[in-house]
């Protein structure tokens, strides 16, 4: 039976291939960028292939000029150290905030998520005062970045552990186990997609953070992003090497979205569906 094509489909149709190339050209452009050299870049050919393909300015970056194998350790280290804090202290909220009964529960779990509504800019003086001395050290970004993460880690956990059944816990605590022991070994397995679906989108705004990590570190602990921003020279710029950066930098966040892609939509409709 053959398919038939309204007006209406070859639009859509049309309309998905214009947006896709839309979302790929920048893909495409950065890669091309990276293996140029200044002249070409701002010369006749600044969106084709290159004319000569420069390996070397991944070499550049990586090592001898750019560092940026220093400052993606730093990235890497800042960033799966912030997402263990947000992932173990926002489970354990959002299990105390809507699996436990006290008093003022209500309250206490808005005001949490009301950080969500505290702009970064608006902390920049307090901060400013708190971590001036932990320059030198991954805690002066960590901290931060844990605390600004945690109100939409709750917020995405909570969609899930109001579905799981009390009948559970109420099981485990006959068969006498402990609230820590109900906790991290019968919900917390069961909470792990939510978990990952959280951990990606901490993932995305730590990665690629900019302006508290350009404040609060010094040269030994600098991170990608700041380390890209300090390719440009202010007489003059290898724009090839900085491309060759800005990939290096950006392959983190494209693996993970390849391998999570369908773990956040599977994760995302769980957390949607009631009963």
């Amino acid at each position: 039976m053959k398919k038939k094509w309204s007006v209406g489909k070859i639009l859509t149709q049309v309309f998905l291939l214009f947006w896709l190339f839309m979302c790929m050209f920048p893909l495409y452009w950065m890669i091309t960028m990276s293996l140029k050299d200044t002249s070409e870049i701002f010369g006749p050919n600044p969106v084709g292939l290159p004319t000569q393909w420069l390996w070397g300015n991944y070499a550049n970056a990586w090592g001898s000029g750019g560092r940026i194998s220093n400052y993606m350790v730093n990235s890497v280290i800042d960033t799966f150290v912030s997402l263990a804090f947000t992932s173990l202290l926002g489970f354990m909220c959002a299990y105390g905030l809507l699996r436990m009964k006290w008093k003022g529960q209500k309250v206490v779990y808005t005001y949490i998520l009301l950080g969500m509504m505290i702009p970064m800019h608006a902390a920049l003086y307090p901060l400013t005062e708190i971590l001036m001395t932990l320059t030198k050290t991954h805690w002066a970004l960590i901290i931060p970045y844990v605390a600004f993460n945690i109100p939409i880690t709750i917020l995405i956990l909570s969609g899930f552990i109001t579905n799981i059944p009390y009948e559970m816990e109420e099981a485990a605590c006959i068969d006498g186990s402990g609230i820590y022991r109900t906790a991290f070994t019968i919900i917390l397995p069961m909470m792990v997609p939510a978990l990952i679906t959280a951990a990606i989108f901490v993932f995305l705004q730590v990665w690629n953070e900019l302006l508290l990590a350009s404040l609060f570190t010094t040269d030994s602990v600098r991170t990608l992003t700041v380390g890209i921003k300090q390719m440009s020279g202010q007489y003059q710029t290898d724009y090839g090497s900085m491309g060759a950066g800005l990939v290096i930098a950006t392959l983190p966040t494209l693996v993970l979205y390849m391998c999570m892609s369908s773990q956040v939509q599977k994760s995302l409709i769980a957390g949607a569906v009631k009963g």
